[in-house]
């Protein structure tokens, strides 16, 4: 089976959006023999020119704007990319966070969409899709549009994303698949009594993972870690992919600004960190889907995070995890933790039921096995 896969995005380079390109890409080149990548040579230009305007207009202060969403840049690339299909010939066409390389794409092999969100999800959600003007806001949601309608399939990896596909978009629930992204990690650990011992008896240790700080909720989850403290609980909080603290952390606080997870070295540290967190905790304001929070599962490390985007699709409220509303304070998330602490048995059965849920659902060879299916459906 020829695949043609379509992305802005270097699947080479495990940074681009999560890394989710390149271990995506790894598994649709285990499904077939024949892929080929295509990233739009015509778009390396444009795309400098929509971030040089991009980065003016937030220093003016006014508006997010991203051009690159525009109905201009969308058939500028099509062309380009109708040319190399109709040379290519595929059995199917797959675009990884393409809508608007593939929006204005008219050709007779099916395609599939994947994202992890659709735009009007996130309008006024993310930071970067505030304040963004009528004019592209319309234009962008025209593209959405087209790429949902057109699709012989789009894929989300959460209901979150999938229910807004077909309640803002009125995309036929045919139409619509949620296959669930894969955490990110090496090896498994073992999930045993000894495993279990270490991570909840003694001091609790708390696990924050996130490159923004005041979108991932740090603030709220200081809050919660100052309220612990102030009850005379015993924890240590561990704060990784930033500095709040310009490298002055409060008592009991631990902060690793950066972890390469392509070094040896610092993947073993990373690995040990989610093997020793008692809980995995992030109050994010905003998250389309959260691979982080998948890779918590994989160590068989509770979560604690809010009702939000793709979050739920993740964690299983009471089972894997703890789920507490958006607007859920500090306090509330101190007063969780010190109500389950004290159940041990609870706890260890919410840890394996973690891992369990990571086996069965939140890994890349899981996605594999269900994007496959649909790929072969959809060209036979």
């Amino acid at each position: 089976m020829k695949i043609a896969v379509v992305s802005r995005h270097d699947h080479l380079d495990v940074s681009n959006w999560s890394g989710t390109p390149y271990y995506m890409a790894k598994e649709i080149n285990k499904i077939s023999n024949d892929v080929i990548f295509i990233r739009p040579s015509s778009q390396t230009l444009p795309l400098k020119f929509v971030k040089a305007m991009g980065f003016l207009a937030r220093k003016l202060g006014r508006y997010n704007i991203d051009l690159s969403k525009t109905n201009l840049y969308s058939k500028y690339i099509a062309r380009e990319l109708e040319k190399r299909l109709n040379q290519i010939r595929p059995e199917v066409v797959v675009g990884m966070a393409a809508s608007p390389e593939l929006a204005n794409v008219h050709v007779e092999y099916p395609i599939i969409h994947i994202s992890d969100a659709t735009y009007v999800a996130m309008t006024d959600y993310y930071p970067e899709n505030t304040r963004v003007p009528k004019w592209l806001w319309n234009e962008a949601n025209e593209i959405e549009k087209k790429i949902i309608t057109q699709s012989t399939m789009s894929v989300f990896p959460s209901i979150w994303a999938s229910d807004s596909a077909q309640n803002d978009y009125h995309a036929n629930s045919n139409k619509v698949r949620v296959v669930k992204f894969g955490g990110n990690i090496g090896e498994l650990p073992i999930v045993d009594e000894d495993y279990l011992v270490r991570k909840f008896e003694g001091t609790c240790k708390i696990l924050f993972i996130g490159k923004e700080w005041g979108r991932k909720g740090g603030d709220i989850l200081l809050s919660a870690f100052e309220k612990l403290k102030q009850r005379e609980f015993e924890a240590e909080l561990t704060i990784v992919g930033c500095d709040p603290f310009s490298g002055a952390p409060p008592a009991g606080v631990a902060v690793y600004k950066y972890i390469n997870k392509s070094d040896p070295e610092q993947l073993a540290l990373y690995n040990r960190l989610f093997c020793e967190a008692s809980f995995f905790i992030v109050p994010t304001r905003a998250e389309a889907y959260g691979l982080v929070f998948a890779e918590a599962a994989a160590y068989a490390t509770p979560v604690i995070a809010p009702i939000t985007g793709g979050i739920p699709t993740i964690v299983e409220d009471g089972k894997t995890g703890i789920l507490l509303p958006l607007k859920a304070p500090g306090s509330d998330y101190a007063d969780r933790i010190i109500g389950i602490w004290e159940d041990k048995e609870s706890l260890k059965e919410m840890s394996r039921h973690a891992q369990e849920k990571y086996v069965n659902e939140l890994n890349w060879d899981s996605w594999r096995e269900n994007f496959s299916k649909l790929v072969k459906e959809i060209a036979d």
